[in-house]
């Protein structure tokens, strides 16, 4: 998969290749198709918030498809 990932801090954020995650009990992957990133993900970009952890990749507003799970809805359901 691809990630948009901040290193280390005060640098700017570069596009990184990453393993694709496998879903463990009760976990999806999700296919994405487009992606955002909050305004609190723009502050810990931006260096505005204290103690942020390198690596990071911000962004969690999504849009997409599950591509895979541990037990996968009968087609035509409600999925989370």
């Amino acid at each position: 998969m691809r990630a948009i990932v901040r290193s280390t801090p005060g640098t700017s954020l570069q596009m990184r290749k990453r393993a694709d995650p496998s879903p463990g009990d009760a976990e999806i992957r999700v296919k994405i198709s487009a992606g955002s990133t909050c305004r609190t993900g723009l502050h810990v970009v931006d260096a505005e918030l204290p103690n942020i952890r390198c690596p990071v990749v911000p962004g969690h507003e999504i849009v997409g498809r599950v591509e895979c799970a541990a037990v996968l809805p009968p087609e035509g359901s409600a999925r989370a």
